[in-house]
C-alpha cells in the first residue's frame, strides 16, 4: 500500500486529503472546510469500470439529486457512473461542510455485498464500522484503513479475501517512485512535467514512462496514464476550488497549475464541462 497527504488552504477554505493505493482498492480521506463538492461537474467517462464506490460521509452534509439535505454519518453505495464519472441520467449529489469529512472506498464490483446505487439511499453500517471510520480520521494512516477494511468484511459489507489482498511491502521500483511522487501530491502540484519527475528520480524519460505506467495500472489509476492522471486531478481540484467564497476563476487558474484563465477554460471545454464560471455560480459555497 502506498499513502500520501496534502493540505491546501485557498481563501477561507481549506482542503486535505489522503490518498491510500492497493491493487485492489483505492481510498480517499477528505476533509473539506467550505468546500462543495457536485458530482454533477465530474469529467465524464471514458470507458466502461468494474468499480463501485463506498461513499461514508463522517460529518457534514449531502444531498442527492439537489433534494433534502442530510446531516451527519451517513454512507451510501455508488456505481462508478454516479460519483467521478458520472454519465447524463445518473443520479448526482452534493457535499459540504465546515468542515465535512468523507472516506470514499473504490472497489471492485464483486467484492461488494449490497445494492449499488444512489437510489438505494442509505445503507446501515454497525458501531464498530463507524468507530473504524473515526479511527482513520484520527490517525489517517495505513493500518487504521487495513482495520476499516477489516471491519467491514466482518460487517458483511466486503468480502473477507479483501483484507488477505493488501500487499505489505511494494516493490523497490514503485517505492522509489512514489517516493519522488508523493511529495507532488503533497504540494498538489498538478503541473509537473515527466522531465522534471525524471530529473529527481534520477531516471530516464524512457525508463520513467514505463514505471508510471506499471505504477498507473497496477493501482487503477485515473485514465490512460500518467499525464491523464495529472489532467483529471487538475480539473477536479478546480472544480472544487471554484466552490470556495470569495475566490474568482482566475485566482483558482493560478492555485491548480494552469497557465492562465482560458487555459482552465479550454481543459473545461475539452472534459465536456460547462465554463468556469458557469460551474462556480452553481457550486460556490452556501454563505447563510
Amino acid at each position: 500500500m502506498l499513502s500520501a497527504t496534502s493540505t491546501r488552504p485557498f481563501g477561507q477554505s481549506t482542503f486535505q486529503t489522503t490518498i491510500f493505493l492497493e491493487r485492489r482498492f483505492r481510498a480517499h480521506l477528505v476533509t473539506r472546510d467550505r468546500l462543495l463538492y457536485d458530482s454533477t461537474y465530474a469529467p465524464p467517462a471514458k470507458k466502461a469500470s468494474a468499480f463501485v464506490h463506498l461513499y461514508a460521509s463522517l460529518n457534514g452534509s449531502i444531498s442527492i439529486d439537489r433534494g433534502p439535505t442530510v446531516t451527519g454519518a451517513q454512507a451510501y453505495v455508488m456505481a462508478e457512473n454516479e460519483f467521478d464519472r458520472v454519465m447524463p441520467g445518473s443520479p448526482t449529489f452534493r457535499s459540504w461542510g465546515e468542515p465535512g469529512t468523507i472516506v470514499e472506498l473504490r472497489i471492485p464490483a464483486n467484492d461488494l455485498r449490497l445494492p449499488v446505487g444512489l437510489r438505494h439511499g442509505q445503507i446501515v453500517l454497525p458501531t464498530a464500522v463507524w468507530e473504524a471510520y473515526a479511527a482513520l480520521e484520527a490517525a489517517r494512516s495505513e493500518p487504521a484503513l487495513h482495520q476499516l477494511i477489516v471491519r467491514l468484511g466482518e460487517a458483511g459489507v466486503l468480502s473477507k479475501d479483501l483484507t488477505s489482498s493488501v500487499v505489505a511491502e511494494e516493490p523497490e521500483r514503485f517505492v522509489r517512485l512514489w517516493t519522488v511522487l508523493r511529495p507532488l501530491y503533497e504540494d498538489l502540484a498538478t503541473s509537473a512535467s515527466l522531465k522534471q519527475i525524471a530529473i529527481v528520480a534520477k531516471l530516464s524519460l524512457r525508463q520513467l514512462g514505463r514505471d508510471l505506467g506499471d505504477l498507473t495500472r497496477t493501482f487503477g489509476l485515473f485514465g490512460a496514464g500518467f499525464r491523464d492522471a495529472m489532467r483529471v486531478l487538475r480539473l477536479r481540484a478546480a472544480v472544487l476550488l471554484l466552490s470556495a467564497p470569495g475566490g474568482t476563476p482566475s485566482d483558482v487558474a493560478k492555485a491548480v497549475g494552469y497557465g492562465s484563465l482560458d487555459a482552465m477554460g479550454r481543459a473545461f471545454r475539452d472534459a465536456q464541462l460547462p465554463a468556469p464560471s458557469v460551474v462556480q455560480d452553481a457550486v460556490r459555497y452556501p454563505t447563510v
